[in-house]
């Protein structure tokens, strides 16, 4: 099996790094740390990029802290949750959410492996993956004077919805500081100090937008660097009800003539009106491959009852020619938008396969005497 792509430590403006090929160990795969978390792992195709991890110090002592943070790209997925998962010490798999993970190392130095993902719920106990990447952690074993508590490092300080403070912290003296703020933004200081207002996330942006600032502070002892993380959050949610609501019957019912089929049910609230358009039908094999498919929504839905702006009471079948041996699960996606233009999705999963179970060896015959 190939080496996963391991995340490369950070990275300061103006260079360029590309790490070799790193092995994964078994505990901390996809499938390892999937099976300890008791889930069921489903990779599903996304336009949903990660593009990088970002860590506020290169490598870190033992018993020390430490803060990662993910950069993420491309086209929004509804219903996406970002998370991060990494072997446990005394557990199978520890689980932290969100873009930012505060990390601490542990007591035995060594090479240590966070995965970063993309997820969405399938229900039951299926987790949809729909981007991931791995952050390397280099964790030493340091001497009274080698641990953090002298390097430069970031002090930052919210005033405001989109307000900061920045203060360089550091025991070795320097006459210029150079701030990165990660929104493009920067600022040279002979003082360490400096302050930002970012503008907050637009609508149709993520909620909450976490950005890297960088600082190279010059002395007499040469250039030093640190990184930290600041939270921007969007406005709070509205009490606005949700466009549509989903209610599937799980219980799926092989039919003779057909196939599969499953109860669907869409209520979309007083108020709003959706108008469907499509359904994304993934096919996901045993091996983890996803054949991705378009259709019209009334070509794979059957509705029975028009419930009306938008909702509807029917039913999905996966035929008996779609289910190949090879194939482990089979969900679909159904998209539409509302009266504002802006896109509705429900998904759900209309199949799955159980695990084959192992034929029982022939009893071996007695030696032909």
């Amino acid at each position: 099996m190939a080496p996963e792509p391991v995340a490369p430590g950070p990275v300061l403006p103006g260079q360029s790094q590309t790490p070799p090929p790193e092995r994964i160990p078994p505990a901390a795969t996809g499938e390892a740390l999937s099976s300890a978390l008791n889930e069921e792992r489903v990779v599903l195709a996304s336009s949903a990029v990660i593009e990088g991890i970002d860590t506020d110090r290169p490598w870190v002592c033992t018993g020390e802290a430490m803060t990662l943070s993910a950069r993420v790209a491309g086209t929004p997925e509804p219903d996406a949750v970002m998370r991060w998962v990494w072997p446990g010490a005394e557990t199978g798999a520890e689980l932290h959410p969100g873009a930012r993970l505060p990390w601490r190392a542990p007591a035995t130095p060594g090479r240590y492996f966070v995965r970063f993902q993309l997820c969405k719920d399938l229900g039951g106990r299926r987790v949809g993956v729909l981007a991931e990447r791995v952050a390397a952690i280099d964790v030493r074993a340091c001497g009274q004077d080698e641990g953090q508590a002298r390097a430069l490092r970031i002090e930052a300080t919210q005033q405001g919805p989109s307000a900061f403070a920045f203060r360089a912290v550091s025991p070795h003296p320097a006459t210029t500081y150079a701030w990165d703020f990660g929104d493009g933004s920067s600022a040279a200081t002979t003082e360490p100090t400096a302050t930002h207002a970012y503008a907050l996330p637009s609508p149709g942006e993520p909620d909450v937008r976490v950005l890297t600032v960088r600082l190279s502070a010059r002395g007499d002892g040469g250039e030093r660097t640190a990184t930290a993380f600041v939270q921007l959050r969007g406005p709070p949610p509205s009490d606005t009800p949700p466009r549509a609501r989903l209610q599937m019957e799980r219980v799926v019912a092989r039919t003779a003539d057909e196939g599969w089929r499953s109860k669907v049910q869409v209520d979309v609230p007083e108020g709003s009106a959706v108008t469907w358009e499509r359904v994304e039908r993934l096919t996901v094999s045993w091996d983890d491959q996803v054949d991705v498919q378009t259709h019209p929504w009334r070509e794979l839905i059957t509705v029975e009852e028009d419930l009306g702006r938008g909702g509807f009471r029917g039913h999905v079948t996966v035929r008996l020619s779609d289910v190949r041996p090879e194939v482990k699960q089979i969900s679909d996606v159904l998209h539409g938008r509302d009266t504002t233009g802006e896109e509705v999705s429900l998904s759900w999963s209309a199949f799955k396969a159980e695990p084959a179970r192992p034929s029982p060896l022939p009893a071996e015959r007695p030696p032909a005497k």
